[in-house]
């Protein structure tokens, strides 16, 4: 297998990033609480992350910097680089900050006296080449063109820092007009104005080339000087001085005595401990979660015991319990427990998980309440104890639920988790269950203490830490599915989309793979000759707004919404019945950087009722004995707009129980259609929660940019005060990386500070969106918490089955209508706010019928 040397240009990549993310002056760059800007080392810390992602075994890496000293250029030519815009103080701090960050990473780098980065980058990237290895160098500067070879290919970065060329041989004379041993030639005839190297005045870019295609090199032009006529030529043989020295300053030195071989630049990995005290140092959690390289393994010192019994145990009642249950299988109601891993008396001991179920003692330890319980994911652990007739009880003190309140955006694993407090993952054959055990107590004090530091204890002790016992109940009582009524779904629509296959095929005029996007597209485009995009996609959204130029567009879509039907809602949730005649679904509650609660195995939350055929599915929902009670929050996102940003005149609206769209489409539309006016205000009030764009706004109601963005303006003018909360909410996610919700739950947007102006303007959306959304998520846990409350105080058999987004599902006991009333009052006053809330109650012996 062919070594690599990845050779990054770091002063090169630290400009590029300060530049790109100082669009908005000095004073809104990103910084610490303390003030030290770190909005380069943020940019350069997601670059060398993604290329440390992308490296395989063997890999060798190297970061090449400038001491910012004279080097022997300026010793030549005394004017070299002058005229250089001086460099901003708020990056020259930064310059230390990033060789901190290569070391956190263990990533080599050198700078050496008289010479620039571009040199050691050049002679280490030829020592490659000798020796056999591929090379890559990451740089912004066209110096480094002059390296180009089959086996060195520069990796230019033109644009921020997400465009990226990959400059070969080939590329290069297409891209530049020039050879590789060209480089050098180039500059000496046009000059290079960002080193001050003056060239040849007159000669161009199409003229250097003319003349490098005719004589070869910069020597050659100047011998055969005499001969070529006019002002060029004069001007050649005038400045051919000045042309050899230009050539000989942009010509990279390639033979700097080095003192490590090859092999020192191969890269290991990192220690996790480091990079978890630069992130803290730093404010720079985010860069944490994006690392999936592996981190150098350590030797470890837990003490590790396989047991059949507890009896190898002699302790007889430990106070705290840190625990984890290995799993084939991701779902926890079809797969199979391996292995169970808990600590005592600092012994973390293994034993099989089915000699664990049959053991007296564990199982005590399990249900004891005055035994504290650790782990990662402890509604998983509970709900798989359950299934084992063992009943997990006892405080909950669940890692990966308080990392989530402390910071969203840390990914849900174990590994990202262990990193982020700076852990490294035990070996690899073990796997990293043993590390965690061992680590569960210490990991979950430290999130208690940044629970204080960032104000969030309340989230995590009045929210998610009570809610996780209601999910356990609502997993483990499950949601009764009438496969029957499934399969005679999935075959009536299997009939309807055999027909569409029929109808499409006779108006192709053959058979083709439905599909295929490709097939489509060459069906669509080339033999009906409809309107292609650039990319010739066939997303719905294209056929779409194609419908109406051919029969075949509309049957496409029709196919595609059934078989989608079929594949997800039929195909798709049959197996996951469980022998009870139940759906089981799991709910992460540590998942979505929203707050919101997430369905998976199967996702109970998308089963859509935009449409009759897809609501048809919920008529396999039911409640077994009892009846499906649904209780959902009426506009509950356009509500709490309306208090966050304090608009009076909406606050009024809800107050009187008048309808919101209606009194939009009277201050947007009065010369409208009422009835399409409303559909017209009630498209604007639910985007203007999102931020939407006018684009957006357009697409939505088919008309122009321009009469969109004068609806949006129009909005803003009829309540000022939610303009005003979106402005405030921009400036403080720009200045602390965050915006709150109600409760006081942080939502970071690291991606504010992004060079790419599409994905700072999507974290603005974001921002503006995240108090409204992660707000109606606290509401809706919450009332979950408070109605499981009610029912488990007062012995109701009444049962919370289901949560989706806004609504609450339960199996209501047959005896117990009268609590209906109760569970509404609960849910209308889970938050004290300035205008009422509302929710809507339906009944019936589906799900369908209670919707």
């Amino acid at each position: 297998m062919t070594k690599k040397l990845i050779i990054i240009d770091g002063n090169s990549l630290l400009f590029r990033a300060y530049y790109a993310t100082a669009y908005a002056g000095t004073e809104n760059i990103m910084r610490t609480s303390a003030g030290l800007p770190t909005n380069a080392i943020f940019a350069f810390a997601n670059m060398i992350t993604k290329i440390i992602n992308d490296l395989k075994s063997e890999d060798h890496l190297f970061v090449a910097f400038d001491t910012g000293e004279k080097t022997f250029r300026h010793e030549e030519y005394e004017e070299y680089k002058a005229g250089r815009q001086k460099v901003p103080d708020e990056l020259i701090i930064q310059f230390p900050i990033a060789r901190e960050f290569l070391d956190a990473l263990s990533i080599p780098h050198h700078e050496i006296n008289g010479f620039e980065a571009d040199d050691i980058a050049a002679t280490l990237a030829r020592k490659a080449e000798r020796e056999g290895y591929i090379v890559d160098i990451y740089t912004s500067d066209q110096d480094y063109l002059q390296l180009v070879s089959p086996q060195v290919t520069i990796r230019l970065i033109r644009k921020g820092l997400s465009d990226v060329m990959a400059v070969t041989p080939e590329t290069l004379v297409a891209t530049f007009g020039y050879e590789p041993h060209q480089a050098t030639d180039y500059k000496g005839l046009i000059g290079d104005a960002s080193d001050n190297l003056k060239g040849i005045p007159g000669v161009g870019k199409i003229t250097a080339l003319k003349l490098l295609k005719e004589f070869g090199n910069l020597e050659t032009i100047l011998e055969n000087a005499e001969g070529i006529k006019g002002k060029l030529g004069e001007n050649i043989r005038e400045h051919q001085d000045v042309a050899r020295k230009s050539k000989y300053l942009a010509t990279l030195i390639t033979d700097i005595p080095v003192k490590n071989s090859l092999d020192f630049y191969e890269y290991k990995g990192y220690e996790s401990a480091a990079v978890h005290e630069f992130a803290n140092k730093y404010e720079m959690r985010q860069f944490i979660n994006q690392l999936n390289y592996k981190a150098i393994q350590k030797p470890t010192t837990i003490e590790v015991k396989h047991i059949e019994s507890s009896e190898d145990v002699k302790t007889v009642k430990p106070k705290a319990l840190p625990f984890y249950i290995k799993l084939n299988d991701t779902n926890y109601y079809q797969g199979k427990a391996e292995t169970l891993f808990f600590m005592v008396d600092h012994i973390v001991y293994a034993i099989s998980y089915e000699n664990a179920v049959k053991d007296k003692k564990l199982s005590h330890w399990f249900a004891a309440d005055e035994i504290v319980k650790y782990s990662y994911d402890l509604k998983r652990a509970a709900v798989i104890l359950n299934q084992s007739g063992i009943h997990l009880n006892g405080d909950f003190c669940d890692v990966a639920l308080i990392t989530y309140v402390v910071d969203t955006n840390i990914s849900n694993n174990i590994g990202a988790l262990l990193l982020n407090y700076g852990i490294n993952v035990n070996g690899e054959n073990d796997g990293p269950e043993i590390t965690l055990v061992s680590n569960l107590t210490n990991i979950y004090n430290e999130g208690l203490l940044k629970l204080e530091k960032e104000a969030l204890k309340d989230v995590y002790l009045t929210i998610e830490k009570p809610l996780q016992k209601v999910l356990v109940k609502m997993e483990t009582v499950g949601f009764h599915v009438d496969q029957q009524v499934l399969e005679d779904i999935g075959r009536d629509y299997k009939k309807i989309l055999e027909d569409l296959t029929q109808k499409i095929y006779h108006l192709a005029g053959h058979e083709f793979n439905i599909n295929s996007p490709q097939q489509v597209g060459v069906v669509l485009f080339d033999e009906l000759g409809l309107k292609a995009n650039k990319k010739r996609s066939t997303a719905v959204d294209v056929l779409t707004a194609l419908k109406d130029d051919h029969p075949l567009v509309s049957l496409l879509l029709e196919y595609r919404k059934y078989q989608k039907i079929i594949s997800t809602y039929i195909d798709g949730l049959i197996p996951f019945i469980c022998p009870d005649g139940k759906i089981h679904s799991s709910f992460n509650q540590a998942l979505t950087t929203t707050g919101r609660l997430s369905s998976t195995n199967p996702n109970l939350q998308n089963i859509s009722i935009r449409n009759e055929e897809g609501k048809e599915i919920r008529k396999a929902f039911h409640a077994g004995e009892e009846t499906l009670l649904s209780i959902d929050y009426s506009q509950i996102e356009l509500r709490l707009l309306a208090c966050i940003a304090n608009a009076t005149p909406l606050i009024e609206v809800f107050n009187h129980d008048r309808d919101i769209h209606t009194e939009t489409a009277l201050r947007l539309f009065p010369l409208e259609d009422p009835d399409f006016a409303r559909r017209k205000a009630k498209a604007v009030n639910f985007g203007i929660v999102y931020g939407i764009s006018d684009f957006g706004l357009a697409e939505q109601l088919e008309i122009g940019v321009p009469e969109a963005r004068a609806i949006i303006k129009a909005f803003f003018e009829a309540y000022p005060e939610i303009w005003t909360f979106r402005q405030k909410i921009i400036e403080t996610v720009q200045d602390k990386g965050y915006v709150t919700t109600i409760t006081g739950r942080k939502r970071y947007l690291p991606q504010i500070n992004d060079p790419n102006y599409q994905t700072r303007e999507f974290a603005k959306r974001a921002a503006m969106n995240a108090p409204i959304q992660g707000s109606a998520a606290d509401l809706i846990k919450l009332a979950m918490i408070k109605v499981d409350e009610f029912l488990t105080l007062n012995h109701y058999q009444t049962k919370l089955i289901l949560q989706v987004h806004d609504e609450l599902i339960f199996a209501l006991h047959h005896d117990e209508e009268h609590i209906i009333k109760k569970i509404v009052e609960i849910m209308e006053n889970v938050f004290d706010l300035p205008l009422k809330l509302k929710v809507g109650v339906s009944v019936g012996p589906t799900w369908f019928s209670a919707s």
